[in-house]
């Protein structure tokens, strides 16, 4: 089983990835107008997130993850994410729920995590999409439903989410909720791993020794057929 392995993958990798502030100034003088406009900025959001504006209030959260013109915060990210996602807000829905996924901030909860993602997702947020699939296919804050995994993940997998696209040769792999299918699970693992989707090169090589030469050059016209529809074609 790679249950572990696949929440590993995820672990908010695109939320952690967005703390990322960038490169750094060069020298004390660059780097004191860089906060300097950092807290600045703070200050005007703040003004309309404390008047209730979902976007603003979003945005204050995410300065308070990545500790951008304020001392990172996880508690006042977790409560400026909490009031967007209230008034529906989608990308303060995934954020928060990703917070609650790794405990950041608030007590880790798998349920509400799950809640959040799905109201995410429900609206479009791609990240959210792939970590409901991912709940769903590991019974993480819900029952375990393949039929669901699989809905979610493959909406991901068309935009490009190699995370979901890791989910999707699982599913194949191991025959969960359908018929065992390793050629196409080797195309999803494959494909997982043209986008750097962490542990899909090493999935994709063990399945290899799997299969016959023919099945991996079909296994390899099937991911040809796929990137060429736009992830349409692949089922």
């Amino acid at each position: 089983m790679r249950t572990s392995s696949l929440r590993a993958i995820m672990m908010a990798a695109a939320f952690i990835a967005a703390m990322d502030t960038g490169a750094r100034p060069a020298n004390g003088v660059e780097r004191s107008n860089a906060l300097g406009a950092a807290e600045l900025t703070l200050r005007l959001w703040l003004i309309k997130a404390e008047r209730g504006d979902p976007t603003a209030q979003y945005l204050v959260g995410f300065k308070y993850v990545r500790g951008d013109g304020v001392q990172q915060n996880w508690t006042e990210a977790a409560r400026w994410l909490r009031a967007s996602s209230d008034q529906g807000y989608p990308d303060a829905q995934w954020s928060l729920g990703t917070l609650y996924e790794l405990g950041f901030g608030v007590s880790q909860n798998y349920a509400e995590a799950f809640r959040l993602y799905r109201l995410a997702a429900s609206q479009g947020v791609v990240e959210a999409k792939t970590n409901l699939g991912l709940y769903y296919l590991e019974g993480l804050g819900t029952e375990q439903n393949s039929n669901e995994a699989y809905r979610w993940l493959r909406a991901a997998s068309r935009q490009g989410v190699g995370e979901a696209e890791t989910g999707l040769g699982r599913i194949h792999e191991e025959g969960l909720g359908r018929p065992i299918d390793l050629v196409r699970a080797y195309m999803w693992y494959s494909l997982a791993a043209d986008t750097g989707a962490r542990n899909s090169p090493a999935y994709r090589d063990a399945l290899a020794k799997k299969l016959t030469p023919s099945e991996l050059n079909d296994a390899n016209l099937m991911a040809l057929g796929c990137t060429r529809s736009d992830f349409e074609d692949c089922d």
